[in-house]
């Protein structure tokens, strides 16, 4: 689904790229939970997951925006709460303006274990409730945490086709595990939209999320 490129050091980490100023930028490390210092499964890691961001202006008012990678290897209530770390941190940042958030929140609703041991039972498991992985919110505990702190996701996303990219060929379930979320704002004309090279080749193993977003 990569195109067969390799990132052989191991450096990973997020960005934001923006037409205007980025101003005050700031980064959340998020706790080691998932054991990225093996190099098993061909994805050694140098370096763990966080979150970036930073505020633009929007007019005359000041936006917070927000580049997040949740952990894959741990549990749906580990990502809640690396989900109330972020938020927490955000609200010390600065708790009055408004918020987007978007990224790789892994809301791939299981343990690893639960998704890579058994591959025929996970797939067994999807096939028993179809919508699981399109709609995660009943296995993802991290969306009650956005809600409760006054978070919106439903305008802001698409749900038309997962953003997970498979390759020719793998059976691995696919979902929807990238997200925006608002605080704040008014979000319209989401799209998910495939991230491909102009030669049609493929740039990354997820598609491209859009969204347009108006203070309210």
């Amino acid at each position: 689904a990569n195109g067969g490129a390799e990132n052989a050091e191991g450096f990973h980490g997020n960005a934001i790229t923006s037409t205007v100023p980025l101003l005050r930028p700031f980064l959340v490390r998020f706790d080691a939970a998932g054991a990225w210092f093996l190099p098993q499964h061909g994805q050694p890691r140098i370096g763990g997951r966080m979150a970036l961001g930073g505020q633009v202006m929007l007019g005359d008012r000041r936006v917070t925006v927000v580049s997040v990678h949740l952990e894959n290897r741990t549990t749906p209530a580990g990502r809640a709460d690396q989900t109330r770390h972020l938020l927490d941190a955000i609200d010390r940042y600065d708790a009055e303006t408004p918020v987007l958030i978007g990224g790789d929140f892994n809301t791939l609703t299981a343990t690893y274990p639960e998704r890579n041991d058994d591959p025929d039972a996970w797939r067994k498991r999807i096939a028993a409730e179809p919508d699981r992985l399109m709609c995660p919110e009943r296995h993802e505990p991290l969306f009650a945490v956005f809600a409760e702190r006054g978070y919106d996701w439903r305008e802001a996303n698409a749900f038309d086709k997962p953003t997970q990219r498979r390759a020719a060929g793998d059976l691995t379930p696919a979902g929807h595990i990238d997200w925006f979320f608002t605080r704040g704002l008014s979000a319209s004309a989401p799209a998910t939209l495939p991230a491909v090279l102009p030669d049609g080749s493929p740039s990354a193993d997820h598609e491209a999320l859009v969204v347009t977003v108006r203070v309210k």
